[in-house]
């Protein structure tokens, strides 16, 4: 076949997705595997337990462990075993919802709320340190890429 008529021919059914995929993929086990070793390092934190950490952060009343799970799209089984690790830590108390007598209220400790203010710190020097030799203009398009293609793939 003539290169010219190759050109013309795009990628074969599927190839352009799963080409994004893995570059996805390959991004995030990169900045995930830096992150999560400098976090365990400096603060005795998984990047798993910083993002509940975080989550509860931003809900000072405490979450349900159902919002929670919904919340950081994850199984309730993982949830779970998240919070034991840090109810056992102290860093996030647990106790019974007023509202409803079947659910848990989890939210930060003060220990837990100093930690995550460290941790969340270093966190973003980190990522910043990660992604400086990135102009912000590429970010920026960047960003606003993904986020067209989220809303796109959301059901």
């Amino acid at each position: 076949m003539p290169a010219a008529l190759k050109e013309n021919i795009g990628p074969a059914y599927g190839q352009i997705e799963t080409r994004l995929w893995l570059q996805l993929l390959s991004l995030h086990g990169e900045i995930f595997a830096s992150l999560n070793a400098m976090l365990g390092a400096e603060f005795g934190l998984s990047l798993a337990k910083f993002d509940v950490l975080a989550q509860l952060d931003r809900y000072p009343d405490g979450l349900a462990l159902g919002q929670l799970s919904q919340n950081l799209k994850v199984s309730g089984g993982n949830v779970s075993g998240l919070v034991q690790r840090l109810l056992a830590d102290d860093l996030i108390s647990k106790e019974m919802s007023s509202e409803d007598r079947r659910s848990f209220i989890v939210r930060l400790t003060p220990k837990g709320e100093q930690l995550f203010r460290k941790a969340a710190e270093i966190h973003k020097k980190h990522l910043s340190k990660r992604l400086e030799n990135i102009p912000a203009r590429e970010l920026d398009a960047a960003l606003s890429v993904l986020r067209s293609l989220s809303s796109k793939i959301r059901p």
